[in-house]
């Protein structure tokens, strides 16, 4: 009898075994990077005087956002075991089809990364003025640590699932806590990965050999190694939650990028199953009211029986 093979065995191995894979997507990700950071560099040095302005150099997240959707859609094929996965048509596929919903994620992203760290760093500041801090610094964290596990379901949950963006806000919030086993996991395979990182950089002696060494870690491999990991843990759960509280959910019917022409998209729709309600099922890789779906359904019907009389 074949032995069950580990978690962690399943991602090491389709991790290295689509390792080029991954540095490719990276690169690809590196380009328009390395167009947003040089700009936000000479605007920064122009506004401030060389200063490092964060709210300024946060910006580049809103920058790079509809870029990163062809990162999470090349690691979340490789992440889920997909076979002969091609990175340059799934990266540009995912940014076209998901470039104006990614644009608003960037701001919340913004937004979100912006309170992270300004909170943080006002209440460390204040720490040695009372233990009170200490307290309000935990809970500080917690709340950023929840924030940062709606950050992994956001932009996955979009290039999965084409539903409205306020069910994957609310969808991506519920499962930073609801699935709190898998997000500990990705937040330890994610710490794995940033510990090597700052383990490579106590070899470089100068800080220019410090930024040549961390320039060429975010070009060749973090953005998609990191986003490898995450993904990793959560989609299984993610799909599962999605797919229970949608009846007659098919797993497979999610949002992909060059879907197959269909001849007859309602063939297989049985009209006794729908209601004459505003619950959402899945549809062609869609979500669809269930009254919009019967109300095209009995057009279809009239019409039909029209032409046949005629």
């Amino acid at each position: 009898m074949e032995r069950k093979r580990m978690r962690f065995e399943i991602l090491l191995e389709r991790f290295f075994g689509n390792f080029l894979k991954i540095i490719l997507t990276n690169l690809l990700f590196a380009v328009p990077s390395a167009i947003v950071f040089a700009a936000l560099y000479f605007l920064n040095t122009a506004l401030f005087n060389g200063k490092i302005s964060m709210p300024l150099m946060l910006t580049a997240i809103i920058f790079l956002f509809p870029f990163y959707a062809g990162v999470v859609a090349v690691c979340r094929n490789i992440a889920r075991g997909d076979e002969n996965v091609s990175v340059a048509k799934t990266y540009f596929g995912a940014i076209r089809a998901n470039f104006a919903p990614f644009i608003l994620h960037g701001v919340v992203v913004y937004i979100i990364a912006l309170f992270s760290v300004l909170s943080i760093s006002l209440y460390t500041s204040f720490l040695s003025n009372s233990w009170i801090f200490y307290a309000l610094l935990f809970f500080c964290i917690l709340i950023v640590l929840f924030l940062l596990y709606a950050v992994f379901y956001i932009p996955l949950m979009t290039i999965t699932y084409d539903i409205p963006l306020k069910y994957i806000y609310k969808n991506s919030f519920l499962m930073s806590f609801g699935e709190i086993k898998n997000n500990f996991f990705a937040t330890i395979a994610l710490a794995v990965v940033f510990g090597i990182c700052f383990t490579v950089t106590m070899f470089a002696k100068t800080t220019t050999v410090l930024m040549i060494v961390l320039a060429a870690m975010w070009a060749l491999l973090v953005p998609a190694a990191a986003t490898f990991m995450y993904v990793f843990f959560i989609y299984d759960g993610m799909t599962s939650m999605i797919d229970s509280k949608q009846k007659g959910v098919d797993r497979n019917a999610v949002k992909e990028q060059t879907p197959e022409p269909v001849r007859d998209e309602y063939a297989d729709i049985d009209v006794s199953s729908l209601k004459d309600t505003d619950e959402y099922i899945f549809h062609n890789g869609r979500m669809v009211k269930q009254s919009t779906l019967l109300q095209i359904l009995r057009e279809r019907e009239q019409n039909k029986e029209g032409d046949k009389d005629d």
